[in-house]
Order: C-alpha cells, then structure tokens, then sequence
C-alpha cells in the first residue's frame, strides 16, 4: 500500500493537506510560474535530466530561479516519487513566481516556490480509446505566437488550452489541436502531433513545446528504419495522414481515429503507431534512460 502523500514545499516533505500556497503568489493570482511532469514506470523515471533541462530553460527564461543545482532538483524529484509508494507515477513539479515582499511592486523582490508532488500514472485515453482511437478536433482559435509567448515555455497559465478543450469537448470529440497563425500545425494541450503518410513519419518542426517523448519517438522511428521529416504541417497534412497520433508523457502514443470530421485512412492504431507505441514500452520496461525511483 502507498504511503500517505507527501509533497516537497520549498525544501521541507510535508503531508499533502498541510501544502499551501499564499493567496498572494502570483503564480496562484496571475499563472506565472513553469512546470514538469516527469513519468514514472515500473520504478524507474524516464528522462529525468531531460526533463529537468527543460525545467531549467523554461525557469531561466522566465527569470525563476529558486536556487537548487541539478543535484538538488534530482534529490526532491525522486525523494517525493520514492516516499509516495508508487512504482507507476506522474510526478509535478511547479515552480511560481512567488509572492511579492510588502512595499515593493518590483516583481525581481518576489522570491520563487517550488513545489513537487507524485501521483497515480495517468494514461490521457481510456483503455477503449487507446485502442479504437480518439476524435480530434482542430481548434479555430490559433496558437500563441512566439512573439508573444514562446510555446517553448512550459508555463502554467493554461486558461488558452483549457478553453480549447472545452470548445472540443462541447463539439463531441477527445482532444484538440490548434494551428499557428500561419496555418501550421502547431500542438495539443498535452501532447505534440504526429502524422503518417506513405510510410513517413511527420511531425511539426516549430512553434511547439519539445515534448521529452516525442524525442524517443523520433529516435526509435530511426533505430526502427521509419523515415522521419520534422517539418511544417498543414491541417490538411492532418487530414490526408495515413495514421495520426497524439504522444505525451501521460501514455506515450493516442492514436487518433477522426479529425474534425475527417477519417483517418488505415487501422487504427495504424502499423507505424503500433511499433512505435510496442517500442516504446519496450524500453520502459528495460529501464532504458531510467533512474529508479522506487519505494524501499
């Protein structure tokens, strides 16, 4: 039986009820903060440096810094997912701006919170849906510029996606995906975009976040002889695609059956889907790129 959940709140493992953030945190008044979510399976975390180079990127550029080396971050992550019991996990960690110091509106004086917390794994489909496919719909609203906000951040102000969701959700499909404002095929709310056609795998080249299991999915499409084009991507590719498929930390590879309206064209899960997805957990299993983080 797992533990009772603790999480680490600015250096201290405390119980999961006692974990509180001020009301006064910006990251709780205005989502200004970044986050990971870092996959646990079998007792091993898959791609933990990856996962915490991203973590260190998205901080830097957003002028977070809390302070920790890469020693300490890797000491917290696994500590948390270790004490929590679970051999299958999701373990986030979020980093906000903190609260501003009485007297000042300088947002430099905020000192940042970090908190780390490991749940249950998640799978995004159902058992259902991971093997009959999902629906995708493509949203009518268009991504956020990197002039803007750079889809590089991996931040937690998530009202944009969420609203993208909801519109999906009330028009019947699964998921949703949106386009740049030139019309490229950018992401989904969780997870990068993948298509097939005439045995290529695709994937769009830029105004994305760089998923950390899209990477392996690159890599083993290679080790496996799948050509690879990472490339800019219209709906349209999306429509004619031989095989679509969603890819995130939460079950590595969706396939999808639909999009807006649109059928896809081979079995789903398609060939190309299926060795990949098999691959994937194949490695997982092995503990390749794994550092263990099981219960004692």
């Amino acid at each position: 039986m797992a533990n009772a959940p603790e999480v680490y709140v600015n250096g201290r493992y405390l119980p999961a009820g006692e974990a509180h953030v001020s009301f006064f945190d910006w990251g709780f008044q205005f989502g200004d903060g970044v986050y990971e979510v870092i996959s646990s399976w079998q007792g091993m975390m898959f791609r933990l440096d990856d996962h915490l180079d991203r973590l260190d990127a998205s901080m830097h550029a957003a002028r977070l810094d809390p302070g920790l080396d890469r020693a300490q971050w890797r000491d917290a992550v696994v500590e948390v997912t270790r004490r929590s019991g679970l051999r299958d996990a999701g373990t986030r960690i979020i980093v906000s701006r903190g609260a501003q110091p009485p007297g000042t509106s300088d947002l430099r004086a905020c000192r940042p919170n970090v908190f780390i917390a490991a749940s249950p794994y998640l799978f995004l489909g159902t058992e259902e849906q991971r093997v009959k496919g999902i629906r995708l719909m493509v949203a009518h609203q268009r991504g956020m510029p990197a002039d803007t906000l750079d889809p590089r951040y991996k931040h937690i102000s998530r009202l944009q996606y969420n609203l993208a969701r909801i519109e999906a959700a009330e028009a019947g499909y699964d998921d949703v995906g949106w386009l740049s404002h030139d019309g490229s095929v950018q992401e989904a709310p969780r997870s990068n975009l993948f298509a097939v056609r005439a045995g290529v795998l695709q994937t769009p080249a830029a105004g994305i976040l760089h998923g950390i299991t899209r990477m392996p999915f690159c890599e083993l499409a290679y080790e496996l002889g799948i050509p690879v084009e990472v490339r800019p991507l219209t709906a349209f590719d999306l429509f004619v695609a031989d095989e679509v498929f969603t890819c995130s930390t939460s079950g590595a590879a969706l396939p999808v059956r639909e999009v807006s309206g649109r059928s896809v064209r081979a079995a789903v899960p398609g060939p190309i889907t299926r060795r990949l997805q098999d691959a994937y957990w194949r490695i997982r299993a092995e503990g390749r790129h794994g550092t263990p983080v099981g219960p004692d």
